[in-house]
């Protein structure tokens, strides 16, 4: 059983700033047992940034969009009848969706904020969270102006906890600063409420895909020597600068635009993605205006 004290000491030996942003994607079950629980590691988290710090995590409701770009796409029939059933999303009440117990105890504190994105929220908890999570945009939800790239424009650091980089959205953010095509192909559909009170499917033109392959930017972060590892309780545990996470990220891409994809041909995103990107190529002068 690890305490939280223990954690605590393992997140400054790893590199853990006090004060600033830091954001977080966990995987519990990896760091073995913890005092308090999840909570427990919400506290950690929480006393290594200090009371300066605040820590950002993932609270995306990927069950409530337009089924037909889950991963297994749904009958006709089946999918008619998930659409008339499907809730708006509330952030008050709408639970992650496979986010994991440690954003689940985070989103719930006392304190923290969420945005109102309808499929992409994000909860913080510290004197920076009203300011990360106001007014996330609709479009382009992992873009320069939501939670993620206001994190990066705050110099956070990223924090994998016991899991790698296919859950880490900064990548997206990376894409998203390129405006690759992709983004816009097979665009989501959310159920919101409209204008006179009813609730109405809007769609979403540019939005994330397919994220599994991002486990591919690893050797080439560790080739720029912007990785640091170690231990949290039992996970194994990596530590970035969101900033150094797009440098590498939007090189590697406009290098080999598909370099991040994955080779599921049922993925339901990454074939579509593979044929867009042919011969892509960013405009010119736009990796020159790329925070760094």
């Amino acid at each position: 059983m690890h305490t939280i004290a223990e954690l605590v000491a393992d997140l400054r030996r790893l590199g853990v700033p006090a004060g600033g942003v830091l954001v977080v994607h966990s995987g519990y079950r990896s760091l073995g047992g913890v005092e308090d629980g999840p909570a427990g590691v919400v506290e950690a988290l929480h006393r290594a940034v200090g009371d300066e710090g605040t820590v950002l995590v993932p609270t995306f409701t990927t069950d409530l969009v337009d089924p037909y770009t889950w991963p297994t796409t749904p009958p006709p029939e089946e999918r008619a009848r998930l659409m008339a059933s499907m809730p708006v999303f509330d952030p008050g009440s709408s639970a992650p969706h496979k986010m994991g117990a440690v954003v689940h105890a985070l989103w719930r504190r006392p304190g923290a904020k969420r945005s109102v994105h309808p499929v992409t929220s994000w909860a913080a908890l510290g004197p920076r969270a009203e300011e990360l999570t106001r007014d996330h945009p609709l479009e382009d939800p992992e873009g320069i102006e939501g939670p993620v790239g206001r994190a990066l424009l705050a110099d956070a650091m990223v924090l994998l906890l016991g899991i790698g980089h296919d859950a880490d959205t900064t990548i997206h953010l990376g894409e998203s600063l390129l405006d690759m095509p992709h983004l816009y192909a097979l665009p989501d559909r959310y159920p919101l409420i409209g204008a006179g009170g009813g609730r109405e499917w809007r769609p979403v033109t540019k939005t994330t895909k397919c994220s599994d392959g991002f486990v591919r930017i690893e050797p080439h972060l560790e080739g720029a020597g912007v990785i640091r590892r170690g231990k949290v309780g039992a996970a194994e545990c990596q530590l970035l600068r969101s900033r150094d996470i797009v440098k590498v990220a939007t090189t590697l891409l406009v290098a080999h635009p598909t370099a991040l994809l994955c080779d599921d041909p049922e993925c339901v995103h990454c074939p579509t993605s593979r044929q867009t990107l042919q011969g892509w190529r960013p405009r010119a002068g736009l990796m020159e205006s790329l925070p760094r």
